[in-house]
């Protein structure tokens, strides 16, 4: 199902309960996450506990603050009941890790 984007938020919300099996969307407390040590052209995955996830839920990650230098955020997938893996990549250099605070947009669909 493709979202059409031209939408008002409202619609699209309620497109996404309707028909994608959406039950409920919250968002999660300020989520801090180990962003690691990465040597160019490396990735590395961080699981971090999140209270409510599950396999099938779909969700949006954001980070509050910049990123280390030279990391890319390429991706958070729910993994298991309460966990979702970020995966973090280099890009034209080593990363140095670092705790970032994350904001999680849960789209329940368990």
């Amino acid at each position: 199902m493709a979202l059409n984007t031209y939408k008002s938020v409202q619609h699209i919300a309620e497109q996404l309960v309707l028909t994608a099996g959406v039950k409920a969307i919250s968002k999660s407390a300020a989520l801090s996450v180990d962003v690691p040590s990465i040597t160019d052209p490396d990735i590395a995955k961080v699981d971090v506990t999140v209270s409510g996830v599950a396999v099938g839920d779909v969700i949006l990650v954001a980070p509050l603050v910049a990123l280390p230098t030279n990391a890319r955020l390429q991706g958070a997938f729910v993994t298991a009941t309460d966990t979702i893996t970020f995966v973090f990549g280099s890009e034209g250099g080593n990363v140095t890790g670092a705790a970032k605070t994350f904001d999680v947009v849960i789209f329940d669909r368990t």
